[in-house]
């Protein structure tokens, strides 16, 4: 029985999961990638470590060569052009890209502006910098060999909307405080917006683009967000963190249902709702990197359990 992407080479940035045994959303769409007959994925990130021991882990289990990790800072564009030039060399084209790799900063726009700014400069290099160069010598690796391959960006539901402050009406008391994601979404809006643009430009070469707009993903992200050391992460046994009330989080999404896994990791709202798992990202994402989705491009396929609905 033919997988989704038989045959094909994948490419998935920041597709390293920080805390080992939990899936983030890059490192469940490469898993989802080879379990659909990719032939090769390359496993890009800086985590180097755990990073070798994905690959291991991956070819064990698919066999040697099905996986090549590559080191790559994906604000630096050399780094990025290296990442391609290692894919080319080891299996010669790619035929799918996911610009996964990102970061997530709160911010006071009110408060301090340095600190103000030198987040921006921070979140800027890798949530839309990076987003930028994959996509450029990605596109330049398909345009050399005539591949008509796909892109898929991942943005945001914060690449559709904000959200309001949650505050209980007959007590006052502030359930969710107000929104603070501010560079975070202006980022994952440009994401959606080069998505469009690239859409038509690479539309000549049969390149399609598109993005994945998650909601609230249980991922080792939100531990990356508190951690003081990222280094730390990789002793953690849960995505878990009191820093930020999950059940809350989790009822912003409407949908009462269990996911297709993990279905024990997932954080739940005290009167309904549910936050998603990776795989139900990896996925659709599989579908927009496959011949399936052969006339889809320029679109963004949200993915919130009803987040935006409403």
């Amino acid at each position: 029985m033919m997988g989704k992407l038989d045959g094909k080479v994948v490419v998935v940035t920041g597709s390293v999961s920080a805390i080992p045994g939990f899936d983030s959303i890059g490192s469940a769409t490469v898993r989802e990638a080879l379990a659909e007959g990719a032939r090769g994925v390359v496993v890009s990130d800086i985590n180097d470590k755990l990073g070798e021991v994905f690959v291991k882990e991956l070819n064990d289990k698919y066999g040697k060569g099905h996986a090549t990790y590559v080191h790559t800072d994906v604000a630096d564009p050399k780094d990025v052009e290296k990442l391609f030039e290692t894919t080319e060399k080891v299996y010669r084209v790619v035929d799918a890209i996911m610009c996964n790799a990102g970061v997530v900063t709160a911010e006071d726009f009110d408060g301090d502006p340095e600190a103000v700014l030198k987040s921006r400069k921070f979140i800027q290099s890798i949530n839309e910098d990076g987003v930028f160069y994959t996509a450029l010598y990605g596109s330049r690796l398909m345009i050399k060999h005539g591949t008509k391959g796909s892109i898929v960006m991942v943005s945001s539901i914060h690449g559709v909307a904000g959200r309001h402050k949650v505050v209980n009406t007959e007590t006052g008391e502030v359930l969710i405080g107000r929104f603070n994601l501010i560079q975070y979404t202006m980022g994952k809006h440009g994401v959606v917006g080069l998505s469009k643009a690239l859409a038509l430009q690479l539309a000549d070469y049969g390149i399609r683009v598109n993005t994945v707009n998650p909601g609230y993903i249980m991922t080792p992200l939100f531990q990356a967000a508190v951690a003081a050391d990222k280094n730390d992460l990789a002793t953690k046994d849960s995505c878990a963190t009191e820093a930020f009330d999950f059940a809350q989080l989790a009822a912003l999404h409407p949908l009462c249902n269990d996911p297709v896994k993990d279905k024990e990791i997932v954080p739940r709202g005290k009167y309904g709702g549910r936050m998603g798992v990776p795989v139900e990202i990896a996925k659709p994402a599989v579908f927009l990197m496959s011949d399936e989705a052969s006339f889809v491009t320029g679109q963004k396929l949200v993915i919130d359990g009803g987040y935006t609905a409403g």
